[in-house]
């Protein structure tokens, strides 16, 4: 989403836009109405233009948008969205509207730990750095604790973050974030003809064991992977500006850890310490270290020589485990063929072999006696790839604290999104971004027959996206064997088990004497061209999303710093066109809920339309009109985004959606490919939604007191419709 290339700053007393890297947002920390966030990413060239805003926000009206009533929350009438405030540190909740010591009723509450605004007294923000008045707060829905002064707060209206990206590897990786005390000098140092070198003078400081004086604190080496270990990084101000053609934002964060407290920054040595360990620096945990590798593979007719050479090379792989890696290692399996509606003797679409991980030497049986092709062709080349591996993703029981990966083996490309034999309704990207956010990862392997070269393009595009690097995006860990050369596929996925396991053994090396080897194991296998004594030559296919794996397991040690307000870029400073932080939007379950029972409407409403070549809107009302609050806001809507039938807090987020934008006279303009198009890429989110809400574990409370349903979940802006 292109973001306007003017140079400004803006304060959430002002108008607020943000799109493509903060192409969302619930938070508003000054009153204010929501724009269009697609002021918010980049072109580029170092050119910085002239027109710049005050710092100080402009006098705000005290009618702002909101309903208190006293008894409950404050609510945004545009949104429904309940009020929240974030503490500055330091403060205090006083039982009265009043300063008094001596009627404290919680002195210092966590900072930035979101507190219910039931009541709004005396409000006055026209000095936007000393704001007055009282907010009466309290850590539930159902009871005030006290009083709280404007100026000991932050109002958040809704909830945007940004979170740190995947790092890369040590080597080629991107550099840590680095929060500046003030706007000012991380704008000179990115207006600086030599940008690179300035930012590299303050890392070089930093790693001398100096503390540059405009610098707070930095993002730890560690990868801190928000979904795993959840904090928060919202946003109070920002300003855009230019870099080689590319928007950038200049972003003031506050950053909240629930839980936590406690200032965390470059004068805190215990913080400075763990922040300046190295990404692949392995503590005490990485001896807990366990793999879980799950092996999906095409059993259509074509397959079958290609499943036995996987057999043996499972099989080598545990007889060459040594004493310290042997114990580690669960596999599984899952095999896909194609749709049933097309071709009912296939038998089955997917099978998960491995309910509970096996051993390597049990998955070797499976894959002699389970994991046989069949003898049915399908009803073209292309087959339902995209649910093999969806169903690896969902269907595996993972260790909790393992690295996870997944490995790959087919011929052929996979049914497209809109395909009627797409079961999964996803393409490659949709379930890239799912295994990012479950930490799997996958390695492809297309096998390539000759005879099917006009198929390449396409399942090499569909295997390198599934096969992407986390961190490294230009690199993928995909590999392609000619299926008319002997014996090249057996070598190739000897070379993959090997080299997974000569990446275990080096990384516990690193932490251990070296153990020896288990009695009668077989010598480790030797590439092609070296000699018995040298090491396996690891591929740089596995050796990727080895390190993109670990990095995400020892970042598991790592804390993001908190208690601090610092200005940061969204780049990295070194190279800037990697970017360092991107969107998230928190949810709660009914929001989710509510988001898929609208698109759920408006799923039914295309297929209605479709059917009785009626219009979409009048479609759309016939489906949902009599459950909707307004609806004559239905019958005289233009666009889906004017029905109000999606959430209230939907209708707020500053992202440019095909969806919302749909028309009448657009409905009527999409060719069949197109409209079928957009209707799986509905229930696509359908199902990611429901993926998400069914995922106990990722659920988070902002406060300890927060009931079940309160709990969020920092979405990711592309999982919106």
């Amino acid at each position: 989403m292109p973001w306007k290339t003017e140079h400004r700053e803006r304060s959430f007393a002002q108008t607020f836009a943000f799109a493509g890297l903060l192409a969302a947002s619930w938070l508003l920390w000054m009153p204010a109405a929501l724009a269009d966030l697609s002021e918010l990413e980049g072109d580029s060239g170092h050119q910085t233009q002239t027109t710049d805003t005050p710092s100080t926000p402009p006098a705000q009206p005290i009618d702002d948008g909101l309903s208190c009533p006293g008894d409950s929350p404050c609510i945004e009438t545009a949104t429904q969205l309940t009020l929240r405030v974030l503490p500055r540190p330091f403060s205090n909740i006083y039982q009265e509207p009043v300063a008094d010591g001596g009627a404290i009723v919680q002195a210092n509450p966590p900072a930035f730990r979101p507190l219910y605004a039931f009541e709004r007294r005396d409000i006055d923000l026209r000095e936007g750095a000393e704001p007055r008045g009282w907010y009466r707060v309290g850590r539930t829905r159902t009871q005030a604790d006290g009083w709280m002064q404007a100026k000991d707060v932050f109002e958040w209206r809704q909830a945007l973050l940004v979170s740190f990206t995947h790092p890369g590897d040590p080597i080629e990786g991107r550099h840590p974030v680095l929060m500046f005390k003030d706007r000012e000098t991380l704008q000179a140092i990115v207006d600086d003809m030599d940008m690179a070198a300035s930012a590299q003078a303050l890392y070089d400081e930093i790693d001398r064991g100096g503390t540059p004086e405009a610098v707070i604190s930095l993002e730890p080496k560690r990868f801190v992977d928000i979904t795993t270990n959840f904090y928060m990084l919202p946003i109070l101000q920002w300003s855009q500006t230019q870099i080689d053609g590319d928007d950038v934002r200049l972003l003031q964060l506050a950053s909240a850890v629930p839980g936590a407290r406690g200032a965390d920054t470059l004068q805190t040595p215990e913080y400075r310490e763990q922040a300046q360990t190295g990404r692949d620096t392995a503590d005490q945990g990485i001896e807990d270290i366990a793999v879980d590798i799950v092996f999906v593979i095409d059993t259509t007719r074509s397959m079958q020589p290609f499943i036995d050479m996987t057999r043996d090379a499972v099989a080598k792989m545990a007889r060459n485990f040594s004493e310290r890696t042997q114990d580690r290692f669960r596999f599984g399996l899952v095999t896909y063929r194609d749709s049933l509606e097309a071709v009912p003797e296939l038998d089955y679409l997917t099978r998960n072999h491995t309910p509970t991980l096996v051993t390597a030497e049990r998955l070797a049986e499976i894959l002699d006696t389970d994991a046989k092709a069949t003898r049915v062709g399908s009803l073209g080349y292309d087959e339902d790839v995209f649910a093999g591996v969806d169903a690896a993703l969902r269907q595996s029981p993972w260790r909790e604290k393992s690295i996870k990966f997944v490995i790959l083996i087919g011929d052929a490309s996979s049914h497209l999104k809109g395909d009627a034999h797409n079961s999964t309704r996803k393409d490659e990207t949709d379930l890239r971004r799912e295994y990012d956010d479950a930490n799997v990862h996958l390695l492809a392997i297309h096998l390539q027959n000759p005879k099917a070269a006009e198929d390449f393009p396409r399942a090499l595009q569909q295997f390198g996206t599934l096969a992407r690097i986390r961190g490294n995006p230009s690199q993928q860990a995909l590999e392609q064997v000619d299926t008319s050369q002997d014996d090249a596929y057996r070598q190739l996925v000897d070379r993959v088990t090997t080299s997974i396991n000569t990446e275990l053994e080096r990384t516990l090396a690193a932490k251990a004497p070296a153990a020896p080897m288990s009695p009668g194991a077989a010598t480790p296998p030797t590439v092609p061209g070296t000699s018995p004594t040298e090491a396996p030559e690891v591929l740089d296919s596995v050796s990727g999303i080895w390190q993109a794996a670990l990095i995400e397991y020892i970042g598991q040690s790592a804390n993001p710093p908190k208690d601090i307000v610092a200005w940061s870029l969204d780049r990295d400073l070194i190279n800037p066109a990697d970017r360092a932080l991107e969107v998230r939007v928190l949810v709660t379950r009914e929001q989710l809920s509510s988001l898929a029972q609208a698109l759920d409407s408006v799923m039914q409403a295309l297929m209605r339309a479709e059917v009785t070549q009626a219009q979409f809107l009048e479609s759309l009302q016939s489906v949902s009109g009599q459950a909707m609050k307004r609806p004559d806001d239905l019958a005289q809507a233009q666009r889906l985004a004017d029905t109000g039938l999606l959430p209230a807090f939907i209708q707020s987020l500053p992202y440019r959606s095909d969806v919302l934008a749909l028309t009448d006279e657009m409905f009527a303009s999409m060719t069949a490919e197109q409209r079928a198009q957009l209707e799986w890429s509905i229930l696509a989110k359908l199902e990611q939604y429901r993926a998400i809400n069914d995922q106990v574990d990722a659920w988070f409370r902002l406060n300890d007191t927060d009931a079940d349903s309160d709990m969020v979940y920092p979405l990711h802006i592309d999982y919106l419709p």
